[in-house]
């Protein structure tokens, strides 16, 4: 027992510390510091999970607390997208609807010319975000408002859209420990998901919001599962106006609902969508954001397995970047895919449903042009109503594509290297688990 314990006391020490010298950490190009911690903050992860059993639910929740303090006192260095976020809700408290300039139409406004903190904003928005328009739907918008209503600080306002996350996420949280018991399925499952080092830096850590997009996504399917549609389709339609990704996983619904009450969650759903998304955006704004969404799909590639090769391909067959074409042609191929594993065959219970929206999931990265670390986290969500491990997998060797910021352009070769291993590895550890017996046993923890 003093063994166990002793094990357990440092496992927790070595996590705590990776996470908070990932975040401390300032220069993302220093990829060798940042990816040696974070597979040591992983390894513990992995070897807590292991010792689960002798682990009280009281412990996990205080160790995953003191991981995100850990995580909330840092401006994020990974990622500047809270540039974008604080730019974007600073535009609203002033009265400038943020989908109706890009930020680079503003710079000779009085509004930034004014202010040293919106010229701060603007330099650390980065010079691509300052030539697009916003892309972020305008509930989620609401939380950029209140982080920065309060204060011309970029810490001050940083750390109000932390604890605005994390206190979504807290409510998440509830909603998932009822899914669990609802389900029957070991309440230790959720620190999966939540002790998480991918979890803990990118969603606290870096301020990205697909933690507050899956918290309404549990809330939601809560509800569905209670048989309460008209709320069930509220907070469906709240995380889709958080990230738009919601929308793939609605097809699914149809055979596990049925025509009539999947006919009504759909309408409700996309009616609280459509309304809520009219509080800044207007038909003369629209095309704006559309824009932006656009760009994804036809422009950004990073991190791109199937793509980038698609696109090595076409280089040499026409010597020009086809990404503009490839990759509309890619997410037709996954939304085919998709609604073939959402409307074909039975979907009757919790089980398939889970299954087939992980599958469906993965086959988006897949074919997806960028994957940043952070979207990895829906799949992950997904797949702990399911026997899958492939995506705990993915959220340990997806976090090496920060590589990129290392070498950039300069090191190309190491920089694919590092990715198709990363790839390698998750389509290798999926067709074993998919061609295994333990996939099709009942769920278990392991």
């Amino acid at each position: 027992m003093l063994w166990k314990s002793w094990k357990i006391a440092s496992l927790s020490v070595i996590f705590l510390v990776s996470i908070f010298a990932v975040n401390w950490q300032v220069d993302r190009t220093d990829f060798l510091f940042i990816s040696s911690f974070y597979t040591l903050a992983f390894a513990a992860y992995l070897g807590l999970i292991a010792l689960r059993k002798e682990i009280s639910f009281q412990s996990f929740l205080y160790l995953t607390i003191a991981a995100h303090v850990a995580s909330m006192i840092f401006t994020p260095h990974l990622s500047n997208d809270f540039f974008r976020f604080l730019w974007d809700g600073e535009l609203t408290t002033r009265g400038i609807n943020p989908f109706d300039f890009r930020p680079s139409e503003l710079f000779h406004h009085k509004t930034v010319q004014s202010s040293q903190y919106m010229q701060e904003i603007y330099v650390g928005v980065g010079e691509m975000s300052q030539q697009n328009y916003s892309c972020y739907p305008p509930l989620n918008q609401l939380y950029f408002f209140l982080a920065t209503v309060f204060s011309d600080s970029v810490i001050i306002n940083t750390i109000i859209l932390k604890v605005l996350i994390v206190g979504t996420e807290i409510i998440g949280a509830i909603y998932l420990m009822r899914l669990l018991k609802l389900f029957s399925i070991d309440i230790n499952r959720m620190w999966l998901l939540f002790l998480n080092p991918l979890w803990i830096i990118e969603c606290t850590g870096n301020a990205h919001f697909e933690g507050v997009m899956l918290s309404f996504l549990f809330i939601a399917l809560y509800y569905i599962f209670q048989s309460r549609l008209t709320i069930a389709s509220v907070f469906y339609g709240i995380a889709i106006q958080i990230k738009l990704i919601p929308l793939m996983l609605l097809p699914f619904f149809y055979r596990f609902l049925g025509f009539k009450k999947s006919l009504f969650f759909y309408s409700l759903t996309i009616a609280i969508a459509l309304g809520s998304g009219f509080i800044q955006l207007n038909s003369d704004n629209i095309e704006n954001f559309l824009e932006s969404l656009r760009l994804y799909f036809q422009v950004f590639e990073f991190n791109s397995f199937v793509l980038y090769h698609y696109l090595q391909l076409g280089m040499l067959e026409t010597g020009w970047n086809m990404t503009r074409y490839y990759g509309p042609q890619l997410s037709r191929i996954a939304i085919g895919i998709i609604l073939t594993l959402a409307l074909y065959g039975q979907i009757d219970n919790w089980k398939k449903l889970f299954k087939r929206m992980t599958l469906a999931f993965f086959v988006y990265l897949l074919l997806s042009s960028t994957i940043h670390p952070w979207y990895i986290l829906p799949l992950l969500t997904l797949s702990i109503f399911t026997n899958y491990r492939f995506a705990i997998v993915w959220s340990f060797t997806v976090f090496f594509s920060y590589i990129f910021y290392a070498y950039n352009e300069s090191g190309e070769f190491w920089v694919r290297f590092v990715v198709n291993m990363e790839y390698a590895l998750v389509i290798g550890y999926f067709s074993y688990e998919l061609f295994s017996r333990r996939a099709r046993q009942p769920l278990t923890l392991t």
